[in-house]
């Protein structure tokens, strides 16, 4: 072949390679590229570039570089690459316009430290640092994350950040995640979810519009509401947050809600540990126990789950209520108690279990569930009339395996009425009704004088030698019990149980048991205890309650008030039964004071060494006191002030009660007695007993008294209305993915930068 005929073929082939840009030349591709850029980047700004001063060229390189005649475009052939702010571009061919313009065409790789870009085109301005690159599926690769890109997105060479309009799938290990919009930036290794937003993995589903994740750490950023379905068993929203994988743990800043299987959590601000279900919440806390209908309130608060106690302090407020009436739920009225709750310094309360199975929702649904239009207005309905509150400055909650919480002594069972009462005639001025309880052929309609004139060992109904045992709490001649509160048990290391558990609500331990439980819990208030409820109020200085066997025990010498009788003693024990007070001890002293009717300056009075007290609707029925007691008593007509006042001292007196009168008594052992009438009592004679206390001044008068905070209602239905995440981007991506595999018009690349093509970079001398 001659030299001219080799001349002719050069050329020939160098038109070949040529003839694509010639036909790409004919449309404008600045006008063109900029159109594309404001039609897909109208939503999301690109960020701009910092201002140097200086703006360098873009290095580059093609084994085959050459210009046609009068044309200032400069074409680059195989193994074309070029660099700018520290970021390779790497294609098959290119046209190079000026110093800052140029366009790639063929397996488009850009390559910024960690983070690769593989697209089909792409174009670059230098003055903006930004490349806009062009592919049916666009793959960014940031170490193990991969992120799939529908049709066009943009780079930022100088800020590392890119974007894109289209909708996009990131895959990372577990992670799924999918948006309309996004912001990715390389040197934080974050990106920024707008729009649609769904995301998941093996510990949540997220459904949000604006959500910023962090690769390296695997941080989720709220930065707007969230709806968020923890493992399949908890539900979470809030406006701010965020989730660190490493410790399993969400942080709430704002409106956190929270949902387990019983309870409902609210607070400002919330931490909850996934891995061991612990929550910790500051300001404005509500905890909504349905299973141990429990409210409780404050300003911060936990509960832990895995060590099964909570707390509530900083002006806390707790309120038991019960169960809703058949006539309630039949009205469609909401069962919440009247949001007024009681308030204490410190206050902890305990919550049932919150492991629940995952429920399947309805995936129809993107948006949350409307509330009904009938009750999104309902009001709130009174509390019911046993609602319990509660106070104190600190309450510490325990649970214990079976057993391990304390013994549990024998409960005496109330004696029957005795026959031998001492009871005034009914026709002497000063009778009182006899007992609906005692036996037609009773003496206890004898007259005062008479009873009082019998042998010395009338009968009792409970005496000394029937008493428990002193081990059991009973009495023998000093308090069996000391006043003190017997420290606590030890408690394990860790609390393996089996079955079904639930945590007691607080101020009634007797509400334990609604469901199978297999700890044993105990309360312990300190300091400053304050309780309501409509038929009894109490005040003491510490409380330790036990769920073994619904009793509470109250120290400090604790006041009781039930209607217009002030019960007093060193120690008080409770015991209730179905919810209701069912029987007390009152150990140390114990003092009963009762205002008299028709005459507010005098009262009846007891006191001795030990006191026994049943309950019947939890209202006094039966009272049994032993050791030394005295016992003043006023006397008359019950529409007129009384007019005869009884002394007695004796070794026990039995008083039965009906509507908190006194209507049955009688007493054992050698008495002392007599009676005077009102007028003529002797003038060195004191009509109170050297004990006597009388402090309604200290008496709760209504819930009002402990503070008026107000209760968010239930969001458990509406909850339950919502709808996890739903993923269409990734359901299209695949099909997209599939369709351009088989069709050969695509392929899924990761190849490295050609380092190759860099040192000839590097070692090239720019001609043009």
């Amino acid at each position: 072949m001659t030299r001219s005929r080799h001349t002719i073929f050069r050329w020939g082939l160098l038109l070949l390679f040529l003839l694509p840009f010639g036909l790409h030349a004919q449309q404008p591709p600045a006008a063109a590229d900029v159109t594309a850029g404001q039609t897909r980047s109208r939503n999301v700004a690109p960020a701009p570039a910092p201002d140097t001063g200086e703006t360098t060229t873009v290095d580059y390189y093609g084994d085959l570089m050459t210009q046609r005649a009068g044309d200032t475009v400069l074409y680059l052939i195989d193994n074309v690459i070029f660099h700018h702010n520290g970021t390779y571009i790497q294609c098959d061919s290119a046209k190079r316009y000026d110093e800052y313009h140029m366009e790639c065409f063929g397996n488009v790789v850009i390559n910024k430290d960690s983070t690769y870009i593989y697209g089909d085109r792409a174009s670059y301005d230098g003055h903006t640092d930004l490349a806009k690159v062009y592919s049916p599926l666009l793959k960014l690769v940031n170490g193990d994350a991969t992120m799939w890109v529908f049709d066009y997105m943009e780079f930022n060479t100088r800020t590392n950040i890119g974007e894109y309009n289209e909708g996009a799938v990131i895959l990372q290990r577990d992670n799924r995640m999918e948006s309309d919009r996004g912001i990715f930036n390389g040197d934080s290794s974050t990106i920024t979810f707008v729009g649609h937003v769904a995301m998941r993995n093996d510990n949540y589903k997220i459904r949000t519009d604006s959500v910023r994740y962090d690769f390296d750490n695997e941080i989720v950023t709220f930065l707007t509401k969230a709806y968020i379905w923890d493992k399949d068993r908890d539900f979470l929203t809030a406006d701010r947050g965020n989730y660190v994988r490493a410790t399993e743990t969400y942080h709430f800043t704002r409106n956190a809600y929270a949902m387990t299987a019983d309870q409902e959590f609210w607070a400002d601000t919330m931490n909850y540990e996934s891995a061991i279900r612990k929550v910790v919440m500051r300001r404005n806390i509500q905890i909504l126990d349905t299973a141990q209908r429990t409210i409780g309130l404050g300003d911060f608060g936990f509960y832990n789950d895995s060590l099964k106690n909570g707390l509530l302090t900083d002006s806390p407020a707790v309120i038991l209520y019960d169960e809703p009436q058949a006539a309630d739920s039949a009205a469609g009225r909401d069962t919440l108690p009247q949001p007024v709750f009681p308030l204490a310094d410190t206050l902890q309360i305990a919550i049932t279990d919150t492991v629940a199975a995952g429920t399947e929702r309805d995936t129809t649904l993107i948006e949350p569930s409307p509330v009904p239009a009938d009750t999104a207005k309902k009001p709130i309905a009174p509390p019911r009339p046993d609602s319990a509150f509660t106070r104190a400055d600190t309450i510490l909650f325990e649970s214990y395996p079976p057993g391990r919480s304390k013994p549990k002594p024998p409960k005496p069972e109330q004696p029957a009425a005795d026959t031998s009462a001492f009871v005034p005639a009914a026709a002497d001025s000063t009778a009182l009704p006899a007992a609906d309880s005692l036996a037609a052929d009773s003496t206890a309609a004898m007259p005062l004088a008479d009873a009082l004139a019998a042998d010395s060992t009338v009968a009792v109904s409970f005496n000394k030698d029937t008493l428990p045992p002193a081990e059991n709490g009973g009495f023998s001649g000093k308090p069996a019990i000391g006043v003190e509160e017997p420290p606590a048990p030890e408690a394990p290391d860790s609390l393996v149980t089996a079955g079904e558990d639930s945590l007691s609500a607080p101020v009634s331990p007797d509400s334990v048991g609604q469901r199978k439980d297999s700890l044993e819990r105990v309360i312990r208030a300190r300091h400053r205890v304050k309780m309501w409820r409509p038929d009894v109020q109490g005040i003491c200085d510490s409380l330790t309650a036990y769920s073994v066997d619904s009793m509470t025990s109250l120290f400090g010498r604790p006041l009781i008030w039930n209607g217009s009788s002030q019960l007093a003693a060193d120690r008080i024990d409770i015991y209730s039964r179905n919810e209701e007070l069912d029987y007390a001890e009152f150990i140390g002293s114990p003092f009963i004071t009762q205002q008299v009717e028709n005459a507010d300056t005098l009262f009846n009075q007891a006191e001795g060494r030990f006191l026994q007290a049943w309950f019947r609707n939890n209202a006094l029925n039966r009272a049994i006191m032993t050791g030394n007691v005295l016992n003043y008593y006023y006397m008359g007509d019950d529409s007129l002030p009384p007019d005869k006042f009884a002394v007695l001292s004796c070794a026990s007196l039995t008083i039965d009660f009906e509507d908190q009168e006194p209507v049955h008594m009688n007493w054992g052992g050698r008495g002392d007695w007599h009676i005077d009438p009102i007028d003529k009592i002797p003038a060195g004679e004191s009509q109170r007993l050297p004990n006597f206390s009388w402090e309604p001044e200290r008496k709760p008068r209504s819930r009002y008294d402990i503070t008026r905070r107000t209760v968010r209602p239930s969001l458990r239905t509406t909850v339950s209305g919502y709808a996890q995440p739903l993923f269409p981007i990734e359901d299209r991506f695949a099909t997209v993915y599939d369709r351009l595999l088989q069709d050969g018009v695509w392929r899924d690349r990761s190849e490295p930068l050609d380092e190759s093509r860099v040192e000839k970079l590097q070692g090239n001398d720019l001609l043009y």
